[in-house]
């Protein structure tokens, strides 16, 4: 900021010295340059004209190096704080990206784990079935057995009758 202020007051003072030497000099009307009633130059009408241009033109051209190089500054700071702006953006994206990760990875290994409970319990389920399969298969087997064994011994069965049938039957005729 202050070599700002710096270039301002030089360009300030240059184009004093421009203003005063091409004001005396245009008063002086011998085309001489002059400065503070002093003569620097006595080069003739055409050649001072042509220096007081020239003088007019870096004054203005101080001017603007003073006002460039306080913008450039300006936006220099300005674009120093949008960058470091980004970057804080950029470093909490980041952040969030680590939680991100970090709570995935939890996740996958606590989703590990309930995967392998699962398999195990669908493992367990699947042993119950199977011997359930296998109970039914010999029950179904017994079954089999006992009936066939059944019409056997039904053959060697006498059959008496029943009494209380025979009774019943006669009352409700009487």
């Amino acid at each position: 900021m202050i070599i700002g202020i710096i270039a301002i007051l030089l360009a300030t003072a240059w184009t004093a010295f421009v203003v005063d030497t091409v004001v005396e000099s245009a008063r002086a009307f011998e085309g001489s340059i002059v400065f503070l009633r002093r003569t620097l130059l006595t080069p003739g009408i055409r050649p001072g004209i042509l220096i007081l241009c020239g003088l007019a033109a870096s004054a203005g051209l101080a001017w603007t190096a003073a006002v460039a190089y306080i913008r450039g500054r300006r936006l220099k700071k300005r674009t120093a704080r949008q960058i470091e702006a980004r970057v804080q953006e950029v470093k909490v994206q980041a952040a969030g990206d680590a939680a991100r990760a970090g709570l995935i990875s939890w996740r996958i290994s606590e989703l590990q784990t309930s995967m392998d409970e699962l398999t195990e319990r669908r493992d367990q389920i699947v042993a119950e079935m199977d011997l359930a399969r296998r109970r039914t298969s010999e029950l179904r087997s017994l079954s089999e057995d006992y009936q066939r064994s059944v019409t056997k011994l039904q053959d060697r069965l006498v059959r008496l009758p029943n009494g209380e049938d025979e009774l019943a039957q006669r009352r409700s005729q009487r």
